[in-house]
């Protein structure tokens, strides 16, 4: 999880009203306005996923902010391309564009922008598996945003914190960590940061073998992200949960799992994650002996990969070809131990 950041301009249908903004502000001579359209814009290339457009205009728009020593508004803008930046995973340049951010918002005792801008800089040192570097980020992160009382942010900060750890396998330090952050969340009625984090300590336990506090995790998780409306997120926690009861052995609680985030997803239409559910689920009927059950699954993964040009359609083809050679092995060793029978032909 990274510092979320939303700007003016992200909202969906904007673009056409932004570029008349700009437009508007270039006749007016305004030259702020000019920049802030442009840095709206950015915005509104990013969200629909037309990144190498978004930089433009953020850099367009940082141009004009420093030609008018807009410091603010620079380092506005040095955020925004940060965090794309590390979307991308080009993380020495989102480095350089939030290190420029920071040291204007020091320049300028903004500090809640600089708490923003260190967890932000934490992600992406964590992404460069830069450990020290991250979580001395994400530290200052959290003085600051304690010492403002942004408790949202603070616990968001918390999260980062225990993921980080848990990336490194302290188990510990990442429980403290996500239950620093889960206190915050219960406190302040965060209920949808609560399900993230939630999930997040489900993985640890479930990573310490710690599979009775797993199992409480992901299904309080589960229970926050439906209430939520938040679909994907609740398939996401379900398939987890199913991979933790199949650890387990418990291949009818993982069926169960599963049933419920194929149900979840499919009736949202969205095919992609009920294809990787559903391969999921065909594993687990392969090892409770149910073999047709699996390949008609996976007859139906197959027609639905090629129907949207799922690249894990090989990978589904393969598990089809392997459950139905071992079906008819074992057909075979079972006609093979009836013939030895007495009385067999």
């Amino acid at each position: 999880m990274v510092e979320e950041q939303r700007q003016p301009g992200a909202e969906p249908g904007m673009l056409p009203r932004l570029l008349e903004e700009v437009e508007r502000a270039k006749a007016a001579g305004d030259a702020s306005g000019v920049a802030w359209g442009l840095a709206k814009l950015g915005t509104s290339y990013q969200t629909q996923g037309k990144n190498r457009d978004a930089l433009l205009f953020f850099e367009e728009s940082l141009k004009v902010f420093g030609d008018l020593g807009d410091k603010p508004g620079e380092a506005s803008v040095c955020g925004l391309m940060g965090y794309l930046l590390y979307l991308q995973g080009a993380w020495d340049r989102a480095l350089e564009s939030l290190d420029r951010a920071r040291r204007l918002q020091e320049e300028l005792a903004d500090r809640a922008g600089l708490g923003a801008t260190l967890g932000k800089l934490g992600s992406a040192y964590e992404g460069k598996l830069e450990w020290e570097q991250a979580l001395r980020c994400y530290q200052q992160s959290a003085t600051i945003k304690e010492e403002l009382g942004d408790r949202a942010g603070l616990a968001l900060t918390w999260n980062n914190i225990g993921t980080l750890w848990a990336k490194q396998e302290q188990w510990a330090e990442a429980v403290d960590a996500y239950g620093r952050s889960r206190a915050i969340q219960e406190a302040i009625g965060d209920r949808r940061g609560l399900s993230i984090t939630l999930g997040n300590l489900g993985r640890v336990h479930q990573a310490k073998g710690e599979w009775r506090e797993a199992v409480a995790s992901y299904e309080k998780s589960a229970a926050l992200h439906e209430g939520l409306g938040d679909a994907l997120g609740c398939a996401t926690i379900l398939n987890s949960l199913g991979l933790l009861r199949k650890e387990m052995g418990d291949l009818e609680g993982a069926q169960e799992a599963y049933e419920r985030a194929i149900r979840i997803v499919r009736e949202r239409e969205h095919l992609l994650h009920a294809t990787v559910l559903m391969h999921n689920l065909a594993i687990v009927h392969e090892e409770k002996g149910e073999f047709r059950k699996a390949l008609s699954l996976l007859e139906e993964v197959i027609s639905l990969d090629k129907r949207m040009g799922n690249p894990d359609l090989k990978r589904d083809m393969l598990t089809f070809r392997r459950i139905r050679r071992r079906m008819s092995l074992e057909r075979d060793v079972q006609v093979e131990n009836r013939e030895r029978e007495p009385g067999g032909r």
